[in-house]
């Protein structure tokens, strides 16, 4: 079988291109951008069709890159200017609104390898994947100490398998046709950030973010899991 494999750098060279002509008419529009690159650490949890945890899957790492666009849930400041039905409200519930305003939303786009590696009857195996999305997370952050932000949120993100492949002994087998890769993925989990202002318009952050794979489906040899943790660093531009 002969196996063709994608270099990395091309997948993130075009993945930024086509990124770029998708948001760069709203740029003007954003509060803030945030760019994060890092790693991606996969844990792979497989099922048999008995139901038993199989456990000579190892984590692997792999690249994580994300450009997310932020908004604060309520700009009590935005609000104040405007004589409207919610600026009313709002002013009426001044507790209500400083809660919200601690509250931030994020919409992106990212690019993950899901990788792993083991052994089975002194056989080695690795997995190598190259996944495309989208990521959502909404939670509050807070200012503690001269600029040092703390924030805390949950996560929803999507993936679709663009290419991977299997090393089972000294034979290649692409994942592309593989049930348990390459449908659409669902992942839920979390995300703890710790950010410094630079100067009014620049933050610098580092991120952990730790999600698992939903309704992963069943195929005759069992069910697959993906439960990656990124560890990141970035930069937020602020409007």
């Amino acid at each position: 079988m002969k196996y063709y494999k994608a270099s990395t750098k091309h997948l993130c060279g075009v993945w930024l291109i086509i990124l770029y002509l998708v948001v760069a008419p709203f740029v003007a529009q954003a509060q803030s951008w945030k760019w994060t690159i890092g790693s991606a650490i996969t844990q792979y949890q497989f099922e048999n069709s008995k139901g038993v945890q199989i456990d000579w899957m190892k984590p692997s790492s792999g690249l994580h890159v994300e450009l997310a666009h932020e908004h604060v849930l309520l700009d009590t400041v935005r609000l104040i200017s405007k004589f409207s039905k919610s600026a009313i409200y709002f002013s009426n519930r001044p507790k209500l609104a400083k809660s919200l305003s601690y509250f931030h939303y994020a919409i992106g786009a990212n690019y993950h390898q899901l990788n792993a590696i083991g052994d089975v009857q002194q056989i080695a195996f690795s997995y190598q994947t190259d996944f495309v999305g989208f990521s959502a997370s909404l939670g509050p952050k807070y200012t503690f100490y001269k600029g040092w932000n703390l924030g805390v949120a949950g996560v929803l993100m999507g993936q679709q398998l663009i290419a991977g492949n299997q090393l089972l002994s000294n034979r290649y087998y692409p994942l592309t046709e593989d049930g348990q890769f390459n449908t659409f993925k669902i992942f839920a989990g979390y995300q703890i950030e710790l950010s410094k202002a630079i100067n009014p318009n620049v933050r610098a952050f580092a991120q952990v973010r730790r999600t698992a794979s939903l309704f992963s489906p069943q195929s005759p040899t069992g069910k697959l899991d993906l439960l990656p943790m990124t560890i990141s660093m970035g930069i937020s531009l602020n409007r």
